[in-house]
């Protein structure tokens, strides 16, 4: 993807140092609108303790102090979202497809603003072809899926579950499928990146739109119910489903879903009532 190859390319070029003030990684039109901003606290800062009011001049204090804590954050989240995406490093981008990345995309590359709402909080805009697109820094991270060790965790079990078949003498498998299944998808909201991402080789989407092409055609499965959110494992078994049988056909390669089974069925009777339709015929 040439965005994804411009972004990596902008950190690992990154016109700024590890040292470098808080204000002045966003590009220069914005530590331009920072520093005016500053300024202009620091100057109703002077003009209330000349006046000696110093309610007045507490107030912009906690201003000036609150926007340099909200810059050095954002700062840090910026170095987050690089570390995470590979930028600098040349390494694997950890996000999840599940995380739309399209405004730290535009902004962590210096295509995006930095305006203040009236309680003098930084508020972080980008322009897409989808309209603007506003924020508050502690609103950045919020949607972010950043993968860890689900699919390495997954893929353990898988081969565990494929060498005790090959050996499995008529024993069970040692471990509940079900159970582990629950924890995996459960753990950390692992669920979003196993329905969004490569699992094993694989994309679940992948594999139940192919499964169910004629009920998404005929309407049966509706378009929300292809959006991610709607495999929420609290409230959808499909996603358990797909993963547990895929641990199950490891174990024991003939077996064979209820719906796998019943296309089977249905196809041994077509196949048996073609055959007596010719043998009728001849």
């Amino acid at each position: 993807m040439a965005e994804d190859k411009q972004v990596k390319k902008y950190f690992e070029n990154a016109p700024y140092g590890n040292d470098s003030k808080s204000s002045e990684i966003h590009g220069k039109k914005n530590q331009v609108i920072i520093n005016s901003f500053v300024s202009s606290l620091v100057r109703k800062y002077d003009e209330s303790i000349a006046n000696k009011d110093k309610n007045m001049a507490s107030h912009y204090k906690d201003a000036i102090h609150n926007m340099s804590k909200n810059l050095d954050n954002l700062k840090t989240i910026k170095e987050e979202f690089a570390l995470n995406y590979g930028g600098g490093t040349g390494g694997k981008n950890l996000f999840s497809n599940y995380t739309d990345l399209s405004f730290e995309r535009a902004f962590f590359t210096e295509n995006g603003k930095i305006n203040f709402d009236k309680n003098m909080k930084p508020v972080l805009i980008v322009e897409s072809d989808n309209g603007t697109i506003a924020k508050h820094i502690e609103d950045v991270t919020q949607n972010w899926v950043v993968k860890g060790t689900e699919e390495a965790d997954f893929m353990k079990m898988q081969q565990d579950a494929q060498k005790q078949g090959f050996t499995k003498d008529s024993k069970p498998l040692d471990f509940d499928i079900d159970w582990h299944v629950s924890n995996l998808l459960s753990n950390m909201d692992a669920w979003k990146s196993f329905v969004s991402d490569k699992i094993g080789g694989r994309y679940f989407l992948n594999d139940y739109i192919e499964e169910n092409a004629e009920a998404i055609k005929s309407g049966q499965i509706p378009d929300e119910m292809l959006h991610p959110d709607s495999f929420n494992p609290e409230l959808d078994n499909r996603l358990h489903e797909y993963f547990a049988n895929r641990l199950r056909k490891s174990f024991d390669s003939d077996y064979q879903t209820p719906a796998e089974a019943r296309r089977a069925d249905e196809l041994i009777a077509k196949t048996n009532s073609q055959s007596k339709t010719e043998n009728t015929q001849s």
